[in-house]
């Protein structure tokens, strides 16, 4: 039987590798063929999917601890043989690729269907099922793959008429990164636990490289998936951003970088920057090009004495456009890493009883059954009661985890995913509902630690509002030549074309908050909703905040907006006064916010995508900017901001429990509002 599997990966050229899968019966007319003459072929060609596969998509094998399975080492009435090792830069490290095992067994046993017989004290594997690679990546929570192949590619062409785009906001998340440290050392522990299982179908727990694929030393370091994502979404932005490339070349008074003092939010900014400014390097006045073949920075010969261009440039080019990337160190950043800038919220908000509780109350409800059912399935063949594994509901909830980051990170779900998957059959629903568990209880842990459970969260939000706000008013009111200058050493005040700031999650779910845009209008997430009401929840993280989850404001001004700067900002606040005391719609200027690359309607903007400055700016005033962020933040009031004894945020007799009622600031403190 031949095997073919293909795979693509964002920006990756599509490759096709072939195992060949033999008969037993087949394998004797090969043999016997050498004296008898051609013996008739057996073959039947199987198109696996591209989900199915592992890193890469890797050929079929049957793996041991020091080599391949062969003929010899197998009895049963099926046997798989490798037609080649594989290593390349998806597997740069040569080890093995414990999923081929997996693969090889569903494509022999038929996914769902009964696996080959044991042999050599191998157990017959139990029925599993899981949902599709599609749907799962696509419900991971805050863990989940960042949704490159839906989204829209193509140059920005719905620009509303007599409006030209001058600038663009984007605040993002950083991409794919390696787990936690803390969480790489539990994934070691628990593969060392499990390495005696015998289960056909999971040998490759017998030497799962955990210290390989997810060192300790690379703990929260953004991964090579991680770079893929950011470079992806600024060639998607190049391309639809085109005109403002082409009318706003790169200069430091033009484009701002700024990033969270976090390496893997710097990296995935500079990723970006390559992508977004790839192939548009900027050129001065003048410059026609370098000279002697020299094509973005490359010479064509090794002569280094022989490098200077028509304009008298010393050496070759970069081969991309070098950024500045602006940072604060942590605790003193209020835009990016702004929870720990914020006393309050460490004090009184992180892990806070209160805040906990719907998340644990909803664990308590699948988590102690899930880790039942599995102990009970790895521990049937143990041969002494020593030997049988006990799994706790922490183990599960790594399990999960290594699920998630292989998916995220390798795009393989034939690993850990399937041992939550195990014991249920070929039930696609009951599959779903595992998943669907562990993401409705991320929600209800980020709902209340970083979103609108606590509404303080939203006040954490408020000084990446008022750079917002800020920057819009410079570039609309056009007034950045007429600005004041400063001294020789100083630069021109900066009226941006473009900023981009790179965080993580809880900076979208912060400014989300501000922004009131995942707020459940039935009341806050509990644990006791029914299935319907967590299908129908609005507060959803696998959607807007996946790794790389990115948050663009688009600010559009008339085309006719020709007064002289230095009377333009006094006018144009005229207009938008007199509009909105009027109730008319303002000249002054369009905002479209997207997130993840898709038009959302702002609220408070009514039902167009469109929303005026003037109204928006309302918005954000009315919500915090403009905010006394060092003292909201360092006033603690004497009452916590989430009290697990008291108040009416939840509904007294809703939630976990007639006692789950918590006190939270439903208000803001009247330091945190602008004056």
């Amino acid at each position: 039987m031949s095997v073919a599997q293909t795979s693509t990966g964002p920006g990756l050229s599509t490759r096709r590798r072939t195992a060949t899968i033999l008969l037993p019966t087949v394998a004797l007319f090969l043999a016997v063929s050498c004296f008898l003459g051609p013996a008739p072929a057996h073959a039947v060609s199987v198109d696996v999917p591209a989900a199915a596969g592992g890193v890469g998509s890797n050929p079929l094998a049957l793996s041991v601890p020091s080599r391949v399975i062969s003929a010899a080492d197998s009895n049963d009435e099926t046997f798989v043989v490798l037609s080649e090792h594989y290593r390349d830069n998806n597997n740069a490290s040569g080890a093995e690729n414990e999923s081929r095992l997996a693969q090889s067994l569903d494509v022999i046993g038929g996914e769902g269907q009964e696996s080959p017989k044991a042999k050599r004290g191998l157990s017959s594997s139990p029925l599993y099922s899981l949902p599709p690679m599609s749907w799962i990546r696509s419900h991971l929570g805050t863990k989940s793959p960042y949704p490159h192949e839906s989204r829209p590619v193509g140059q920005l062409k719905d620009i509303p008429k007599g409006y030209e785009l001058v600038q663009l906001h984007l605040t993002v998340r950083h991409g794919t990164r390696f787990p936690s440290e803390d969480k790489t050392i539990a994934f070691k522990a628990l593969t060392e636990r499990l390495k005696g299982i015998k289960l056909r179908g999971f040998e490759w727990l017998r030497d799962w490289p955990s210290g390989t694929l997810y060192p300790p030393s690379r703990g929260n370091l953004l991964s090579v998936q991680g770079d893929v994502d950011l470079y992806q979404i600024g060639r998607r932005s190049a391309i639809r951003y085109k005109t403002l490339l082409q009318k706003y070349p790169y200069d430091a008074s033009t484009y701002q970088f700024y990033s969270s003092p976090k390496s893997r939010s710097s990296q995935s900014g500079y990723a970006f920057s390559v992508g977004f400014f790839e192939g548009r390097l900027t050129t001065e006045p003048g410059y026609k090009g370098a000279k002697n073949g020299r094509q973005n920075g490359h010479d064509d010969d090794d002569d280094e004495d022989d490098d200077e261009d028509d304009n008298g440039y010393k050496g070759g080019r970069p081969p991309i456009q070098p950024i500045e990337m602006s940072q604060l160190p942590l605790g003193l950043d209020k835009e990016m890493a702004v929870k720990y800038a914020c006393p309050r919220w460490l004090e009184s908000v992180d892990g806070a009883p209160g805040v906990e509780k719907e998340n644990k109350a909803f664990e308590k409800k699948f988590l102690p059954a899930l880790a039942e059912r599995l102990t009970a399935i790895l521990s049937a063949d143990a041969a002494t009661p020593g030997a049988k594994v006990n799994i706790t509901t922490k183990d599960i909830g790594t399990i999960q985890n290594l699920c998630g980051f292989e998916v995220s990170m390798h795009n393989n779900d034939q690993t850990w995913c399937r041992l939550l998957g195990l014991g249920l059959e070929n039930s696609t629903t009951a599959s779903k509902a595992v998943f669907e568990n562990f993401e409705i209880a991320g929600d209800l842990d980020d709902y209340y630690t970083h979103g609108p459970g606590v509404p303080f969260n939203g006040h954490l939000g408020c000084k990446l509002a008022t750079s917002l706000k800020e920057d819009i008013e410079m570039v609309l009111a056009d007034e950045g030549s007429s600005l004041k200058k400063r001294g020789d050493d100083d630069e021109s005040p900066k009226k941006y074309r473009g900023v981009f700031k790179f965080g993580h999650s809880e900076t979208i779910f912060f400014f989300s908050s501000f922004l009131g845009l995942y707020t459940e209008k039935g009341g806050p997430l509990t644990a006791d909703m029914t299935p319907e009401q967590f299908e129908n929840r609005v507060f959803k993280s696998s959607k807007f905040s996946p790794f790389a989850a990115n948050m663009a404001f688009e600010v559009y001004r008339p085309t006719s907006a020709s007064t002289p700067n230095k009377r333009r900002r006094l006018e144009y606040e005229a207009e938008a006064a007199a509009a909105a005391a009027a109730g008319a719609p303002s000249s002054g200027g369009l905002i479209r916010l997207l997130v993840n690359e898709v038009p959302v309607l702002i609220p408070g903007c009514g039902e167009k995508y469109f929303c005026e400055w003037s109204t928006f700016k309302q918005v954000l005033e009315k919500n915090g900017s403009g905010c006394d962020f060092d003292g909201c933040c360092t006033s603690i009031p004497a009452a916590p901001v989430f009290d697990v004894d008291g108040g009416t945020t939840t509904p007294a007799g809703t939630g976990a429990g007639a006692d789950a009622t918590v006190a939270v600031d439903s208000e803001p403190e009247g330091d945190c509002i602008a004056r």
